[in-house]
């Protein structure tokens, strides 16, 4: 899921078509939007490390910006690693460090 305001930056909001998503404990967020072949690119430390496809559903996920879910893990190859902090690429070994808010 992608919050409205990154979508805004990134300037797929006009794209995007609406939707309802069923959240796991079975209610409903309805008013979301569907945005297909958007580009994704990854900064740490203000230093580019790698640019991904991305099909998301853009909510008010509060003040987050992005939340990747496990489709994307699995088509990406990465791992969550909880006790680092962080996704790790199980083929080229790219780590991205996550933060919490």
């Amino acid at each position: 899921m992608v919050g409205e305001r990154l979508a805004k930056k990134m300037g797929v909001l006009k794209r995007a078509r609406k939707v309802n998503v069923k959240q796991g404990d079975g209610t409903n967020l309805s008013g979301g939007k569907f945005v297909v072949n958007t580009m994704i690119q990854i900064f740490q430390d203000k230093a580019f490390i790698g640019k991904f496809s991305l099909d998301a559903e853009v909510l008010d996920i509060g003040d987050k910006d992005l939340i990747l879910g496990l489709s994307w893990l699995v088509k990406n190859e990465f791992i969550v690693d909880t006790e680092g902090r962080c996704l790790r690429n199980v083929n080229t070994g790219m780590v991205i460090k996550c933060s919490v808010r």
